[in-house]
């Protein structure tokens, strides 16, 4: 069940977060923050209670471009679909929210998320070199919704 994420779910949001990701780690503040801002969509896939991934849609006023800022899976519930089920809510909710398209940037070194975005029609847009805190380089693909 994929929903919108709540204070509540905070800790296993931090857990998959840790997991997920070797750097380039929301605080727990930051987290907090996408949460509780108005500008900002968390979404959980929960099984049984348990918050087995999460994503954020970000929103900036005036613009009919969304950004997809994260989305983790936890390791031990990789490869089952949840990371394009997710996906698939984000651009539902960035519809919802009078976009035209949404944007994301990946690690050229993410292979499984690449193809995830690649089969989700997603087109590379661009890239950033020295765009992750280890000064890895950022694909940017984008999709017309």
């Amino acid at each position: 069940m994929i929903r919108p994420a709540t204070t509540a779910d905070l800790d296993a949001i931090m857990e998959i977060e840790e997991c997920a990701f070797a750097g380039d780690k929301f605080p727990r503040r930051r987290w907090r923050y996408l949460l509780t801002t108005a500008h900002a969509v968390v979404l959980v896939e929960a099984s049984r209670g348990n918050v087995r991934a999460a994503a954020v849609v970000v929103f900036r006023r005036g613009s009919r471009v969304a950004r997809l800022y994260s989305i983790a899976v936890h390791p031990g519930h990789r490869g089952r679909g949840i990371a394009r089920r997710l996906l698939h809510q984000c651009e539902q909710v960035a519809r919802a929210q009078g976009c035209r398209s949404l944007r994301l940037e990946v690690r050229v070194e993410n292979v499984s998320a690449r193809r995830l975005y690649a089969t989700s029609r997603y087109a590379l847009v661009g890239r950033t070199a020295d765009y992750y805190e280890d000064g890895g380089e950022a694909l940017r693909f984008e999709r017309p919704l």
